[in-house]
């Protein structure tokens, strides 16, 4: 096993050729799931001014003593400043959000009062800034509310617009190739001949990279033919994508050509062969700009292979952070001890009564789709790592959609 290149190693390895994309400015509305290049600095304080929290009377505190009877000289709506100082003994209708006149500095609520005409009559005691938004409560004018670095959730998108910003500066969505080989794949709804299975990673990795953040782009599926592979994987990166991801034709078989192929091609290879499980016949090298990386075939391993490696690369791309949260949750089945590759075993997460918990699937055959199916991510077990009780503390690898 000398020759495995550890996890970590290899992840390294990948992220010291990542360089991000460059930074493009989008209208807001195009914005959800982009990562910020640049901060964003408030155009205005929130609220601008100060304003009514509640549907009332806008007054002096001074004044706001239960009993006490003022006179009601207007209204001041949203949107509709008050069109004068409010004097001592004076009030004036107000509606949330409106602005508070000048010499006011607090609100009662309508229920807290009684109305005859224009006279108004406290039934409680008022102090200041009482229902009141302060100006800058929010944020300030020329504040930095959002740091680069951020992928924007439509929360952060109100944020931005409330700041005063139609458009924001962030990283350009990575092109990411997607290329499969095998003589006995098929596309899904056509017939199958004997010795012959549906290509299926092409419709779990597309989704997967495409959440991630980036443009893909599937090439279909090469034959196990060097020629026919080489011709393929040229126009694949013809175009120059950030990355390209081959899936096949990885390992030491007779029929296993990406290696020589992208060797013929031109392409470096920075390592073959990483110390995980499953997906030990991984590559990684480069053509040019393109970061190059070759899955194995069988889907689990794809699978698990692109979340460990190739979505690191592309949160680096676009400009985030690319480790992975993992998260510490006890065990509600024993753990097998683990042999000599970092294994990410499939697991469910379990809610009950609040608590999350962890739920280990113990198939582990490569190309089992349904237990990749009923899993929400996967147990980290180190190389060697001894067996874990139940109740145990392990880290957890969530897929995005398992805490939703």
């Amino acid at each position: 096993m000398q020759d495995l290149k550890p996890v970590d190693e290899a992840l390294a390895d990948i992220l010291k050729r990542v360089t991000p994309t460059a930074i493009e400015t989008i209208a807001l509305s195009d914005a959800l799931n982009r990562t910020l290049a640049e901060p964003v600095i408030a155009r205005t304080s929130q609220p601008p001014f100060n304003g009514s929290a509640m549907d009332g009377y806008a007054l002096k505190s001074a004044d706001g003593q239960s009993g006490t009877k003022l006179k009601n000289i207007g209204i001041a709506a949203a949107g509709t400043p008050f069109d004068r100082p409010l004097k001592s003994g004076e009030c004036a209708r107000i509606y949330t959000g409106g602005e508070l006149p000048e010499g006011a500095d607090s609100v009662i609520m309508q229920e807290k009062v009684t109305v005859e005409g224009d006279e108004v009559t406290l039934i409680d005691d008022v102090k200041e800034s009482q229902n009141v938004r302060l100006k800058g409560n929010d944020f300030a004018k020329d504040q930095t509310i959002l740091a680069p670095g951020k992928c924007l959730n439509p929360f952060d998108l109100s944020l931005i617009a409330a700041s005063g910003h139609g458009e924001v500066a962030a990283y350009q969505k990575p092109h990411l190739h997607l290329l499969a080989t095998g003589d006995e794949l098929v596309q899904p709804g056509q017939p199958l001949a004997p010795g012959q299975i549906y290509a299926s990673n092409g419709f779990g990795l597309t989704p997967l990279f495409a959440q991630a953040g980036a443009k893909v782009k599937d090439f279909g599926v090469a034959i196990d033919e060097q020629d026919k592979l080489e011709e393929k994987l040229r126009e694949a990166l013809k175009d120059e994508p950030e990355i390209l991801v081959t899936t096949g034709g990885a390992s030491v078989g007779d029929k296993d050509y990406m290696l020589p192929a992208l060797k013929a091609i031109g392409a470096e290879l920075d390592f073959w062969r990483i110390a995980v499980r499953p997906g030990k016949p991984l590559m990684f090298g480069r053509l040019g700009e393109t970061l190059i990386f070759g899955l194995p075939g069988n889907p689990v391993s794809a699978l698990v292979t692109a979340t460990v490696f190739v979505l690191p690369a592309l949160r680096a791309l676009t400009g985030q952070q690319p480790a992975a949260p993992l998260l510490t949750l006890p065990l509600i089945a024993d753990l097998p001890k683990n042999g000599p590759r970092q294994f990410y075993r499939r697991a469910r997460l379990i809610k009950d009564s609040g608590h999350l918990s962890v739920d280990p699937i113990l198939e582990t055959d490569s190309a089992h789709l349904s237990s990749m199916s009923l899993c929400d991510g996967f147990i980290v077990q180190p190389a060697f790592g001894d067996a874990q009780s139940s109740g145990n503390l392990i880290s957890f690898l969530p897929m995005p959609w398992a805490l939703r």
